[in-house]
């Protein structure tokens, strides 16, 4: 009886959290030689341990840089520790022997990673510890003299795991899997990497999704637009005689429109951080900012290649001086947020904001380009990747010449881009804790030695030096020249990395997640790829193809992968069990629109989208009381902008100001562009119903779908049942891309009549156009709208 008593209390979770504590308490009371013992219960005992020769490269320096070269080797030394070198590992330390040959009891280090003094526990809290194991290896080490060879020390311990980074590694050719006996689902290469991993894990993935489906997810996807009815029947048709056909075609005709460079020039514009302001106290509007905006759109619509796409962005006026486009280009330099101090402030004010707007530059182009973290080097060595503080400043010193400007382009048109002040290098120091009067280390031009093989930045200035020749003398050090070709080397620069992370973003918006999660970052702290031979295969294929980014679209929107159903039964039921992050793509994922997309959205379905390209933005009305508490200086936000077809253009056109953000947009996501952007939120909030509820904005563009709907019926006098249905039907069929079911043409009928009756008894005007108004918001704020499958 009391033995079962005592099971059923220990099967309580309560008495299991219990008995934890106890152990844990146990464990901390536990000698090291009690420690020992204890470890006799987990792996190798001590004294199985010591009756082994221990050796230090493969048992003991694997625990090591593990566990301690994080905080203790290269050039990271807290507390004067540094575990990667044996001159300074083995010795005297404050008056502890860190490792004492010959006798662990007396080595500080056992003390630490065994626990015995909980206070200085090593590695600290939020690491994991040691395993009782691993104890008993250092300690079975040590006892036996800490035999370490010379050749065994670990110089830079970031570098060296920099060198079998994934990430970091040139291109390398990358075999596609067999077609398996019943695979009748593959279309392609993508589909069998998927397949493989589908299969190992016991999954199958989901059905195709049906023509009406594929339709309006694929205009969404390539043009940020829902298709119109005439254009879903046609697919539909065409889908019913030649699927893989239609498909093809319809993603061929999507990428020819001038409308895909406005939904993909969007996404590039959050990595670049483009605005149409300064940001910072006064938020001074840039009027000529859009000159960069309109060659990111146009460049996407040319498929211009998308290694030189990121050589003109660093030096397109380095590269073609006389090219509006390429010295517009430009303008990704100067897309953060900016203020130019006058000489009336400290000179320390002034220097500290002119490095902070280096800062910006250097880390958009780290982690926007290459997909690593480079901020931080700003005041000491990156503490995980191969990325010193010296590599910070020398790439500093490619920028420190030159400057933000408002200036003519060659064709006489105003633009805001960046260039140099003229051609001689200005002097660059590493600034030691980022203290700018530090100007002891005089730096020169270099890249990061993670990525370089074989020439060094000197190679490149001097290649671009003699490639400008064709030009005459430059006005500029062409610094950013040589480092716009180092970072597009795939070869011996940066340009493997810098085509993986484009491929993967490309991914991310394609799926919703990227191969790698951490689309920004690639380093040793990021994610690791979900399909890493894929990932490898298709950087292959883009550089291969020519660093083309239609190229890509049409590999992925043509894959079986890509074309899945997002319905839960029309997939593998064990997938939720298995993969419920749906990390393996064995369905595709429902994504909801961008606030952009979304309010494109509702201009296609009041049928007033105004689609007039490039140019000045447009600045939308936004209440007043929506910027009370902006302390904005200068010229303020209009307070009485017209909502007029002028601003009823696209909204990537829409003007941002950094300062005052278009609530909608705010709502429902959009990034603020303070810094580079990559993967945005996608947040469900109570905010989001009430923007679709009470902005002024969502309220006209249901009125106006209202009055589309009503056509020819233009008076106010009552409609008959069936109308009614007429108009139901075809608001689903504009909203949805497809015909309500009987249901729902009930439920609408019964919400319209309703509507008209509760404003008939309030004596309202036009009581039948605000009833069909209210429905057609209605519509707006339903998942179905909102969402593409």
């Amino acid at each position: 009886m009391k033995v079962l008593s005592l099971l059923s209390f220990v099967e309580s979770r309560r008495a299991r959290l219990l008995l934890l504590l106890i152990g844990l308490l146990i464990g901390i009371c536990l000698t090291p030689s009690d420690q020992g013992k204890a470890a006799e219960t987990e792996g190798d005992s001590p004294a199985e341990t010591k009756a082994v020769t221990i050796d230090f490269v493969r048992d003991v320096r694997p625990i090591l840089q593990e566990h301690c070269y994080e905080c203790h080797a290269g050039t990271t030394e807290e507390g004067g520790l540094n575990l990667g070198i044996k001159a300074k590992a083995i010795g005297e330390r404050g008056g502890d022997s860190v490792i004492h040959p010959g006798n662990a009891d007396e080595s500080l280090l056992i003390e630490l990673v065994s626990g015995a003094d909980q206070d200085r526990l090593m590695p600290p809290e939020g690491n994991a510890p040691l395993r009782k194991e691993q104890i008993a290896l250092l300690r079975a080490w040590i006892d036996q003299g800490a035999t370490w060879p010379d050749d065994a020390d670990i110089i830079d311990p970031k570098m060296d795991r920099a060198r079998t980074h994934w990430a970091f590694q040139r291109l390398a050719s990358v075999d596609v899997p067999s077609r398996r006996s019943d695979d009748n689902w593959s279309k392609g290469a993508i589909d069998k990497f998927i397949q493989q991993r589908l299969g190992s894990a016991g999954l199958r993935p989901s059905q195709p999704a049906d023509a009406r489906t594929l339709v309006r997810r694929l205009y969404f996807d390539l043009i940020g637009l829902p298709p119109t009815s005439d254009q879903i029947e046609r697919f539909i048709d065409a889908y019913s005689g030649d699927a893989d056909k239609a498909v093809a075609d319809l993603v061929d005709q999507l990428l020819d429109s001038p409308r895909y460079g406005e939904r993909w020039g969007r996404h590039w514009l959050d990595v670049a951080r483009y605005a149409d302001s300064d940001g910072q106290e006064a938020d001074q509007d840039r009027p000529h900012a859009y000159t960069y905006r309109d060659f990111v759109i146009e460049a996407f619509n040319e498929d211009m290649p998308y290694e030189q796409f990121v050589r003109w962005q660093i030096a397109g006026d380095e590269f073609q001086p006389q090219s509006d486009a390429a010295v517009s280009a430009t303008g990704f330099l100067t897309a953060g947020p900016a203020f130019k101090l006058p000489d009336s402030f400290l000179e320390s004010e002034r220097l500290m904001n002119r490095y902070n707007e280096l800062d910006d530059v250097i880390s958009t182009l780290g982690s926007g380009f290459l997909g690593i973290t480079v901020a931080c080097a700003r005041c000491h060595d990156h503490k995980y990747d191969a990325f010193s503080a010296k590599e910070y400043y020398q790439l500093l010193g490619v920028f420190h010449s030159g400057d933000r400007v408002s200036a003519e382009l060659p064709s006489g048109k105003e633009a805001f881009y960046f260039k140099d002040f003229d051609n001689e290098r200005r002097t660059t120091w590493l600034f030691r804790r980022s203290d700018f009067y530090d100007r002891e280390i005089e730096v020169e031009i270099g890249f990061p030695a993670m990525l370089t093989a074989g020439v060094d930045a000197d190679d490149y200035w001097q290649h671009a030096k003699e490639a400008f020749r064709e030009y005459g003398e430059p006005d500029s050090t062409l610094q950013r020249r040589a480092f716009a070709e180092w970072i597009t080397d795939t070869e011996r620069g940066g340009g493997a990395l810098l085509a993986r992370v484009m491929v993967n973003r490309v991914w991310h918006h394609h799926f919703g997640k990227g191969i790698v999660e951490t689309t920004s970052d690639f380093g040793v702290r990021g994610d690791s790829p979900s399909h890493p031979l894929l990932l490898e295969h298709l950087t292959n294929e883009f550089v291969a193809g020519g660093w083309s980014v239609k190229t890509l679209h049409r590999n992925i929107l043509n894959s079986a992968v890509w074309r899945q159903s997002s319905r839960q039964e029309a997939s593998d039921h064990r997938g939720m069990d298995i993969d419920p992050g749906n990390r393996l793509l064995w369905r595709m994922t429902p994504l909801r629109l961008e606030a952009e997309a979304l309010r494109d959205a509702m201009l296609v379905a009041s049928d007033t989208l105004n689609l007039q390209a490039g140019g000045p933005g447009f600045k939308p009305y936004i209440p007043p009381e929506a910027n009370l508490a902006r302390n904005i200086q200068g010229a303020s936000y209009p307070k009485d902008a017209k909502d007029d077809a002028s601003t009823r253009r696209r909204s990537v056109y829409m003007f941002h100001k950094r300062l005052i953000p278009y609530p909608m947009f705010q709502a429902f996501d959009r990034p603020d562009l303070m810094t580079s952007c990559a993967r945005r939120q996608n947040t469900t909030v109570a905010p989001q119903a009430m923007v679709i509820l009470n902005d002024g904005f969502v309220r006209a563009v249901a009125r106006d779908f209202a009055k589309r709907l009503l056509q020819p019926n233009t008076g106010d006098e009552a409609l008959t049942h069936v109308e009614l249905g007429d108009v139901t039907k075809r608001a689903f069929e504009i909203a949805f891309a497809r015909l309500p079911t009987d249901s729902e043409v009930t439920a609408s009928i019964e919400f319209i009549e309703g509507q008209i009756l509760s404003r008939n008894e309030r004596s309202e005007q036009q009581p039948r156009l605000e009833a069909i108004t209210d429905y057609c918001q209605t519509l707006f704020g339903l998942n179905e709208f909102i969402y593409v499958d």
